[in-house]
């Protein structure tokens, strides 16, 4: 029995009813760039699962800025103990969202004990109707989806919300994620601000250094199938909360699927150098 870990954290991270489709996606400038390491351990699981065991690690880069578009590379590995087996799962993913917050380049390999088992690549295109698609591989095939933003979109809109003091967002989200052929419905709950400076347990002094004095928003993201309606008897079918910082870094993650959750503690954090924008021609 093979676990799916496959929906992105904020990436997570990371994982948009949309109103007017936005001449630019204005607020890129406020991430910053940096790459983020966290240890994973097993928070809970149901006897359903078959889980006995879970460690793992997050490898998050972000690079870019709001004249060129935002690149975050992923990387997700597990090592897994079930009642039947163990075994390594590998999930790296590349995307890119252009600065107008239009167009999503996104790549997918996902690989158990080192054997590639499927790559999913493609782009899509934010247009009036909806979002535009097409799947490169694992065969070609082109997709006409409902509106939705981006991920570093919806990071944004999460940022401008928090600091706005709203403590709900809904959105409907594309992140290329599982087979990219679906649109997710996301709500996302956020706490007061305030500085959070502490050592959280697992975490690191040194990979909290370049935020310890800065504000930050408790978040969580649940997201749901599309098309069920926002009910309160419906479940996630993935949840993540996270403590979020004005410039798009998280920490204190916690990441909840159906029959288990998963603890990420953040161990490592590099500031990179930001590229500035190119001067007008």
């Amino acid at each position: 029995m093979h676990v799916c870990v496959t929906r992105h954290l904020l990436a997570a991270p990371l994982l948009a009813i949309l109103a007017a489709t936005p001449a630019m996606a204005s607020g890129f400038g406020m991430l910053a760039p940096h790459r983020a390491v966290y240890d994973l351990t097993l928070k809970e699981a149901s006897d359903r699962s078959g889980i006995e065991a879970m460690t793992g690690r997050i490898v998050y880069e972000l690079t870019g800025n709001e004249c060129d578009g935002i690149s975050v590379r992923y990387r997700f590995v597990t090592k897994i103990t079930t009642t039947d087996e163990s075994y390594q799962t590998d999930q790296q993913t590349s995307t890119f969202e252009s600065p107008n917050g239009l167009e999503f380049n996104f790549l997918t390999k996902s690989y158990v004990d080192k054997q590639l088992e499927s790559t999913v690549k493609g782009t899509a295109t934010r247009t009036k109707d909806g979002v535009k698609v097409v799947l490169s591989d694992p065969k070609r095939r082109e997709l006409d989806l409902p509106p939705a933003v981006f991920i570093s979109t919806h990071l944004i809109d999460i940022i401008n919300a928090a600091e706005n003091g709203e403590q709900l967002l809904k959105r409907d989200v594309f992140d290329g994620s599982d087979n990219a052929d679906e649109v997710v419905a996301s709500s996302t709950f956020i706490g007061a601000g305030k500085v959070v400076s502490e050592l959280l347990e697992g975490e690191t002094a040194e990979a909290l250094k370049p935020i310890k004095d800065q504000e930050s928003w408790p978040v969580t993201i649940s997201y749901f199938e599309k098309g069920l309606g926002h009910t309160a008897e419906q479940v996630p079918v993935y949840e993540a909360s996270f403590l979020l910082y004005g410039n798009g870094i998280s920490r204190k993650l916690v990441m909840r699927y159906p029959d288990y959750a998963l603890k990420g503690d953040l161990i490592s954090l590099e500031m990179l150098e930001k590229t500035p924008c190119k001067p007008a021609q």
